[in-house]
């Protein structure tokens, strides 16, 4: 179950309901406000969201490992357009599911989400890119799901 504001209520949200029947292409982060997630890796999804709607894809969502509060306060400063779906995975259930959950005591964020890029196709898994470091984009920037 994830967790989704809208007009300033939170919602939950089950990933199969809303990936079911559409192409959906799903940027997980370790945090809001982080820098590497504010600076490189959600700006570089929502400069190629176009292009990812082009190839079909008609969900572009992120995934944070916080509150939905606080998952909603970064969509607003990172993407005031409201471009891409935000959604809280405050529990990790999301993260869990998929195997991407990391210990990063050094950063001060204890069990986050790894970095990871999820496309899937009527509710089937077609790629999952998993960052070896949480502070890398190496193979989750839109280009690594346009390549099919």
């Amino acid at each position: 179950m994830l967790g989704r504001m809208i007009d300033g209520a939170m919602y939950t949200v089950e990933l199969h309901e809303l990936i079911a029947g559409r192409r959906a292409v799903i940027a997980g982060v370790p945090g809001a406000f982080t820098p590497v997630c504010t600076c490189r890796h959600i700006p570089d999804i929502l400069e190629n969201a176009a292009r990812l709607r082009s190839a079909g894809y008609d969900l572009i969502a992120c995934v944070a490992p916080n509150s939905p509060w606080a998952v909603a306060a970064w969509a607003a400063e990172v993407d005031p357009a409201g471009v891409m779906t935000f959604l809280s995975d405050g529990n990790l259930t999301l993260a869990r599911a998929l195997g991407v959950t990391v210990s990063a005591p050094e950063l001060l964020l204890g069990e986050t989400s790894a970095r990871y890029l999820l496309a899937t196709d009527s509710g089937i898994v077609r790629r999952l890119n998993v960052e070896a470091k949480i502070n890398n984009v190496d193979c989750t920037r839109a280009r690594d799901v346009l390549i099919d």
